[in-house]
C-alpha cells in the first residue's frame, strides 16, 4: 500500500514531565506537529539507544526529544543523553515520572508475567492523558489542529523503518497496531493520538481501569476502546473512518493501521528469514511476542536491526560525557532488566 503524499515535522518525546527546551538547552521551542513519546526504565536504556539509531536513519537531524523515565536512574541516564550529550534536538522533554519509584531490583520482575512489568505498563494510559493536556496547554495552536497534529506513543522494541504519519489520516480520535488477528485485539504498543475530545475520553477511561485493575495495559486499552465505540459500525475498524473530526460528546472512533505495514513480531522478528533490510514495504515492525530484555535484544541482533554499539548495555547511572564524536557509555554494568 502507498502512503499519502505528505509529512510531518516529528518531535520524539522521550517523557518525563519538565519544561520544554530549544537546542542547547535554550528558551523552549514550538511545539511541531508531531510529537512522539517513549517511556523507559533503567534495564531498557540499550534499547532507547538503539531505537534512537534508528531514528535517525530517517533524517532526525531537526526532531526534537521529550523521554518518560519510569524511575530516578532512568532519569539520571536520560537527562544526560538528551539536555547534555545531545545539543541538536529543537524540542525535548526530561523529567522522571511523578508516578515513577525506585527500579525493580532484578531483571525477572520485569518480564512479562512478572508483577513489576504489569506496574510499569498500567502507567501508560495517565502519562499520555497527561502529555495531551499538555502540549494543548503549552500550544493552543497544536491542540486546535486535530488534522495534523498528532501524539504519538511507541514502545522501545518497535523498529521505525519509514515515517509512520502519513497513515495517521481519515478523522480518527486515534489509530493503533493490530495485535496479529488476535479476536480483533489492538496493541497500544504503538498509538497516535489526535488532540481531540475523543482520544482524551480514550486515555481517560484507560486510565481509569487501569487504576480500578492495574496490569498489563493492552487488554485493558481494548476494553477503554469497546467501551466508547460510537456505533455498531465503529467496531469494523479497518474500513474508512469519516473525513472529519465531528464529535458526538461520547465516543472515541479508534482505528487499526494495516498489520501488513505496521509489523507484529510475528509477521517479523519471529520468521526466520526476516530483515528490516530486505523488506521494502513495513513501516514500523514490534517485537512484541518476544518475552524478556535478554530474547528480544537476541532477536533483534538476529535480524540484523541492533543499530546501537555493540557493547552498550542497560547503563543505569551513566558517566561522565564522553568527548565529541565518540558513541555509547561504558557505564557500570548490572544485570540487564526490564
Amino acid at each position: 500500500a502507498m502512503a499519502p503524499a505528505r509529512r510531518h515535522h516529528l518531535v520524539l518525546a522521550a517523557l518525563c514531565w519538565g519544561r520544554a527546551l530549544g537546542a542547547g538547552g535554550g528558551p523552549a521551542a514550538v511545539v511541531p506537529d508531531v510529537v512522539v513519546v517513549v517511556t523507559c526504565s533503567a534495564h531498557y536504556t540499550d534499547f532507547f539507544e538503539n531505537w534512537r539509531a534508528w531514528l535517525a536513519r530517517l533524517g532526525t537531524a531537526e526532531f526534537g526529544l521529550v523521554a518518560i523515565a519510569e524511575d530516578a536512574e532512568a532519569h539520571a541516564y536520560l537527562e544526560r543523553r538528551l539536555l547534555v550529550d545531545d545539543a541538536g534536538s529543537s524540542y525535548r522533554r526530561v523529567v522522571r515520572s511523578a508516578l515513577g519509584g525506585a527500579a525493580p531490583a532484578v531483571r525477572e520482575t520485569l518480564d512479562f508475567e512478572s508483577r513489576g512489568f504489569a506496574s510499569l505498563m498500567s502507567r501508560r494510559a495517565a502519562h499520555l492523558l497527561e502529555l495531551l493536556r499538555d502540549l494543548g496547554a503549552e500550544s493552543p495552536r497544536w491542540a486546535a489542529a486535530a488534522d495534523r497534529s498528532r501524539l504519538v506513543f511507541s514502545d522501545l522494541d518497535v523498529l521505525w523503518l519509514r515515517d509512520p504519519t502519513p497513515w495517521f489520516v481519515g478523522g480518527c480520535d486515534a489509530w493503533a497496531q493490530t495485535q496479529h488477528r488476535e479476536r480483533g485485539l489492538l496493541n497500544p504498543g504503538f498509538l497516535a493520538l489526535a488532540p481531540t475530545p475523543g482520544a482524551a475520553r480514550l486515555l481517560s477511561e484507560w486510565a481509569r481501569r487501569l487504576r480500578d485493575k492495574p496490569g498489563r495495559n493492552l487488554p485493558v486499552f481494548n476494553e477503554a476502546r469497546d467501551a466508547l465505540l460510537r456505533d455498531p459500525n465503529a467496531r469494523d475498524t479497518t474500513g474508512a473512518p469519516p473525513s472529519d473530526h465531528q464529535d458526538d460528546g461520547r465516543g472515541a472512533r479508534v482505528c487499526a493501521l494495516a498489520p501488513e505495514l505496521f509489523l507484529s513480531a510475528k509477521r517479523s522478528f519471529r520468521r526466520l528469514r526476516w530483515s528490516p533490510a530486505a523488506d521494502t514495504t513495513a513501516v514500523v515492525a514490534h517485537a512484541n511476542w518476544i518475552d524478556g530484555h535478554d530474547a528480544k535484544r537476541a532477536a533483534f541482533v538476529a535480524a540484523g536491526a541492533w543499530l546501537a554499539p555493540a557493547n552498550v548495555s542497560a547503563v543505569l547511572v551513566p558517566p561522565p560525557s564522553p568527548p565529541r564524536g565518540v558513541r555509547g557509555h561504558a557505564g557500570r554494568r548490572r544485570r540487564r532488566r526490564r
